[in-house]
């Protein structure tokens, strides 16, 4: 099973809208090509700042970012390095919530039923803190996504990275903290 990004119409090659969260199913040894550039985004996310680092990853429609970035997602070496990884799909239009919802249900392993009114944000700070943790947020397109879920995503001495892939080199270069942009 691979993973195709269609440009434009927001949607996988399994039909499912790029929209919605879930976590993108890709099988390494399916998944032909990007050895390279994998290894270099691994050794960033293995190897770099103690600091929370955000590693974006950019380039034009249909170049595989969401491909590349399963790859390393899946890695057995990153699987193995984090403490907790939740991936969530942005897109254009995106409800704030509802991506900090599913990044909280990844990150706790839970169906936990959340009510309206409870913060979840400050729910997902509690779960993060003090942990080494991976979020992908997958097709970015401006900044604001960023500080919208950024604040969520604490800072601390544990090795933390957050991923993101957009098809916007002003975003990933706004977005750079301590590793350049791929």
């Amino acid at each position: 099973m691979d993973v195709v990004e269609t440009c434009g119409k927001g949607t996988l090659s399994s039909g499912e809208p790029s929209n919605k969260c879930s976590i993108t199913s890709i099988y390494d040894d399916e998944v032909v090509g990007f050895e390279i550039g994998a290894q270099i985004i691994i050794k960033k996310l293995i190897r770099g700042t103690k600091e929370r680092d955000l590693i974006s990853i950019y380039g034009m429609p249909g170049l595989g970012k969401t491909t590349l970035a399963s790859k390393v997602y899946n890695n057995p070496s990153i699987v193995i390095y984090f403490d907790v990884k939740a991936w969530c799909a942005v897109s254009q239009a995106y409800n704030r919530r509802t991506l900090l919802v599913e990044i909280f249900k990844q990150a706790t392993n839970d169906e936990v039923k959340i009510k309206e009114n409870d913060d979840v944000a400050d729910m997902l700070r509690r779960v993060l803190i003090g942990k080494r943790y991976l979020i992908v947020l997958d097709d970015i397109w401006d900044v604001k996504a960023w500080e919208d879920l950024g604040i969520c995503f604490p800072q601390g001495e544990y090795g933390s990275r957050v991923m993101v892939t957009t098809r916007i080199e002003e975003v990933a270069k706004h977005l750079q903290h301590h590793s350049d942009p791929y």
